[in-house]
C-alpha cells in the first residue's frame, strides 16, 4: 500500500466490526487484565520444548477472554515481552508453526472462526494484535513504522521459540511479512502474503473514489461490505457477518489508529522492502482477489515478479477479502504450498 492509500486502510477493518457486528450480533468488547499462561502442550523437539517451557514463565494469560461456542478452540489470549512492549496473542491446532499477521488497526477477532478452524487443522497457529491494537500495548515514544511492526513479529518469533514458522499476512499485515522476509529472511521458513504491496515509489495506489469512501464516517457497513467483497458474492458476505461476532472484539484506539496511518505513511516512501526482496531465498506464495477495490491486483504482480522464489495466484472473482470469501480453497492452496516448500 503506497502512501495515498494509507488513511483509509487504517480504518477498514476495525470500522467494518463495529458497523455490522455491533448491529447485527450485539458483539461486546472483552475486559483484559493478568494471571499465568499454561503453556501449549507440544510433540516437537527437545530445543523447542525448552523455549516453550520458557515461554510459560514469560507469559501472562488474560481472565475472561477464551471466546465461547464455535470459538472455544482459539483458547484465552495471552500476552508476553517482546521489545518493550507485551503482545497479545492466542494460540491453537496442532502441527508446522504458522503465525498470522492482521492488516491495518486489525485485531485478532478480525479474522473468521471458519479461516482459523480450517488452518488449525493443519498447523499450530499463532495470532496476535500489532503494537497498539487490541491487547498489545505500544511505546509512542518511538514512531511505529512497517519495519517496526516487523520487527515485533520477529521478536513474538523469538519469544515463543517458534522455529522458522511460515508466515501468513493479510493487507498491511501482507506488507509487514514482506518485510520480514526482505529484511529478517531467517526468521521464517516461507510467506503467504494477500492484499498487500511493496511500498515506496513502485506501489499502486488505491483509486481516489474508493480511498475516499473507505475514509469517510459516513460509510454503513453494508458499504464497507461492497469495498470488501463482489456484488454477487452474497453468501460469502452473509458468512462474514456471522461470524464476526464469534470472537470477542477489541478495542483500537484514535492514537493507534494515526500511528499506524502514520506507519502507512511512512511505507509509501520506505523503499527497504523492494530493494531487499529479491536477495530472500525463502518460497513466497503471493495471491490476491482479482476484482480487490482496495489494493490493486496489479500489485500482487510486481511483488511475484520482484521476488527470487514465488507463485503467484490470482482469485477470480473475489475481493479484497478473497481469503474469507473463498477460505476452503485459500486454505488447500496454503498448504499445498508449505507442504511443497517442506514445511510441515
Amino acid at each position: 500500500m503506497s502512501a495515498s492509500h494509507r488513511t483509509p486502510r487504517a480504518r477498514t477493518l476495525p470500522r467494518l466490526a463495529v458497523a455490522v457486528a455491533t448491529v447485527a450480533l450485539g458483539a461486546v468488547a472483552c475486559s483484559s487484565g493478568g494471571g499465568h499462561a499454561t503453556g501449549a502442550s507440544s510433540s516437537r523437539p527437545s530445543t523447542r520444548a525448552t523455549a516453550i517451557t520458557a515461554t510459560k514463565a514469560a507469559s501472562t494469560v488474560v481472565p475472561n477472554s477464551a471466546p465461547s461456542g464455535r470459538g472455544a478452540f482459539l483458547g484465552p489470549v495471552r500476552r508476553i515481552p517482546v521489545d518493550g512492549i507485551r503482545i497479545g496473542y492466542r494460540q491453537f491446532g496442532s502441527g508446522p508453526d504458522l503465525l498470522m499477521v492482521m492488516g491495518d488497526t486489525g485485531t485478532m477477532s478480525d479474522w473468521t472462526v471458519d479461516l482459523l478452524s480450517r488452518l488449525g487443522r493443519h498447523y499450530r497457529v499463532t495470532i496476535f494484535d500489532n503494537r497498539g491494537v487490541g491487547y498489545t500495548t505500544d511505546d509512542t515514544s518511538v514512531p511505529d513504522t512497517i519495519p517496526l511492526m516487523a520487527d515485533d513479529t520477529v521478536g513474538l518469533i523469538k519469544a515463543l521459540g517458534l522455529r522458522h514458522p511460515a508466515l501468513l499476512g493479510w493487507s498491511m499485515g501482507g506488507e509487514i511479512g514482506l518485510t520480514v522476509a526482505a529484511l529478517h529472511p531467517g526468521a521464517i521458513s516461507a510467506l503467504v502474503s494477500t492484499g498487500g504491496d511493496l511500498g515506496g515509489s513502485e506501489a499502486i495506489n488505491t483509486p481516489a473514489a474508493v480511498a475516499k469512501e473507505l475514509n469517510s464516517p459516513k460509510t454503513t457497513g453494508p458499504q464497507m461490505m461492497d469495498l470488501l467483497f463482489p456484488a454477487d458474492a452474497t453468501a460469502a458476505r452473509a458468512a462474514y457477518i456471522e461470524q464476526l461476532g464469534l470472537i470477542p472484539p477489541e478495542k483500537v484506539g484514535d492514537e493507534t489508529l494515526l500511528r499506524q496511518y502514520q506507519a502507512g505513511q511512512a511505507y509509501g516512501s520506505f523503499e527497504g522492502t523492494w530493494d531487499k526482496l529479491p536477495d530472500s531465498t525463502i518460497p513466497m506464495l503471493i495471491t490476491n482477489g482479482s476484482l480487490d477495490k482496495i489494493t490493486p491486483p496489479k500489485n500482487a504482480s510486481i511483488i511475484a515478479q520482484r521476488a527470487k522464489h514465488a507463485e503467484l495466484v490470482m482469485f477470480p472473482d473475489a475481493g479484497h477479502a478473497m481469503l474469507v470469501q473463498d477460505s476452503g480453497r485459500f486454505v488447500s492452496l496454503v498448504t499445498r504450498f508449505t507442504e511443497a516448500s517442506g514445511i510441515g
